[in-house]
């Protein structure tokens, strides 16, 4: 089964055009998907985890010209992040200003001025396989870790560390539905977000040794 790239944009004729484009830049291994935005971040959030095997996200930053959303493409980009700190997310625009810090939330902003040009799509295309196949591998690391010590808790006791560290991917499993609640307390967010630092250091940690 084929891995899908969602592409999210107000314009049905814009979702046409740059689906295709987006298309061969991604290649004919992956699935691009071109989708209409809700009008709220949270039903947003919902609609994008309705998906299965999505290794990326290119976003307008303009979504509110048709569809009326209270939300721009880089604020998507954020929401997004609370619940997913790898998966390659990527702005499209074709006017730089309309993008506010951070930009380290986006592995790229897609110039829609150059999109077209061949030297240009191919640069997308090698940058954006790159961040696919590093999404992949540590997706891979975490379940096969995870089912590691999914099978020594079945037939032997896991050590404190080994505990912490089953606990922290699992959270990685089901973290992503506690983000489309409708009501995430602002507490709850700062603990997944502490969690979520601490799992990285975990990780980096078990890669090293």
């Amino acid at each position: 089964m084929k891995e899908n790239v969602i592409f999210i944009d107000d314009e049905k004729s814009s979702r046409t055009i740059y689906r295709g484009t987006l298309q061969d830049i991604y290649g004919d291994e992956y699935n691009v998907i071109a989708i209409e935005p809700e009008i709220t971040v949270h039903d947003m959030l919902a609609k994008i985890e309705s998906y299965e095997s999505v290794v990326s996200i290119v976003i307008d930053e303009k979504l509110h010209v048709v569809v009326g959303t209270e939300y721009k493409g880089s604020q998507l980009v954020e929401a997004i992040r609370v619940s997913d700190s790898k998966l390659p997310l990527y702005i499209l625009t074709s006017e730089m200003g309309l993008i506010e810090p951070p930009f380290g939330s986006v592995e790229y902003i897609i110039d829609k001025t150059k999109i077209e040009q061949e030297a240009y799509k191919h640069e997308c295309a090698i940058l954006m396989r790159r961040h696919i196949n590093s999404f992949n591998d540590i997706n891979n690391q975490r379940s096969e870790r995870f089912d590691i010590l999914l099978k020594k808790s079945i037939i032997d006791e896991l050590t404190e560390e080994e505990l912490a560290e089953y606990e922290a991917l699992d959270f990685l499993r089901i973290k992503r539905v506690l983000s489309t609640e409708s009501v995430v307390p602002s507490s709850e967010l700062k603990k997944q977000e502490d969690l979520l630092a601490e799992i990285e250091g975990q990780l980096k940690k078990i890669e090293n040794e």
